[in-house]
């Protein structure tokens, strides 16, 4: 008896693990390089301890067969990763934007070592991320994400059929909405690399004798720092707004507004 139980125990707990260890190791701040892989595989484990009573009801049992025990947990590994790759989705938004601001401001050549990737990256783009990050942290926004990795028991059930059709619509519009959302935050900028550089062609024509790439640059680099140092604030703030509402999205599907 007391062999059972435990046979089921280590069953449903792994079962939630390999859903949740996929999530946390693609989360904001904790995929990070930086963070070391046996620190999130523990902050994994506690989570899924801490979780496994939670959704222990909606679990199945242990299956008999060797290649249904093996499907059910791929296809919980499966989930994660698409949980995880939703949330990095919605980050992507706030990269695109950091690369079309580096290019309007004349810094898409200023690279620097990103922390979270241990890649190189324009700095502007290494500013947001980790901007957003600490934001995501400070306004508890992190514990949002845990509610939303629970809720996703009651919309995919462990040992269901998967809604492969609709996780590719939903990853599909997603990324549109990223797309447009990284456009929309970069739109100031944009206007201004526009009207700059309308302005640094007249100036062209009317000094053809002056070094323009000596003078325009500089001035470039100045303006765009000082539109940044003050958009900041309200583009950090939009694309919280925008990462909210989708995290709403995932845990109530019928409510997802393109």
């Amino acid at each position: 008896m007391l062999q059972e139980y435990l046979a089921v125990n280590v069953f449903h707990f792994l079962l939630v693990f390999a859903r949740l260890s996929l999530v946390f190791f693609l989360l904001p701040g904790i995929s990070a390089a930086y963070v070391p892989a046996r620190l999130r595989l523990l902050f994994a484990l506690l989570v899924t301890m801490l979780v496994l009573p939670m959704v222990q009801g909606s679990l199945p049992p242990q299956p008999t067969q060797p290649a249904e025990l093996v499907w059910m947990i791929v296809s919980e590994a499966l989930i994660g990763g698409f949980l995880g790759a939703v949330i990095q989705i919605i980050m992507a938004a706030l990269e695109l934007a950091g690369q079309m601001i580096s290019a309007a401001t004349g810094l898409a050549n200023a690279m620097i070592d990103d922390p979270v990737t241990e890649e190189q990256s324009a700095i502007v783009i290494g500013l947001l991320n980790l901007t957003a990050v600490a934001v995501i942290f400070i306004t508890g926004v992190h514990h949002f994400m845990n509610m939303a990795t629970v809720d996703s028991y009651n919309l995919f059930v462990p040992g269901a059929p998967l809604f492969t059709r609709d996780m590719l619509n939903m990853a599909a519009a997603l990324m549109d909405d990223a797309f447009y959302m990284g456009v929309r935050l970069a739109a100031p900028f944009m206007v201004f690399e526009m009207v700059f550089q309308i302005a640094s062609g007249i100036l062209v024509r009317l000094s053809p004798q002056l070094n323009v790439f000596f003078v325009v640059l500089p001035a470039q680099i100045i303006l765009g720092l000082s539109i940044l140092m003050i958009a900041l604030p309200s583009l950090i703030l939009v694309f919280m707004q925008f990462f909210d509402s989708n995290l709403r999205s995932l845990i109530n599907p019928t409510g997802f507004v393109r």
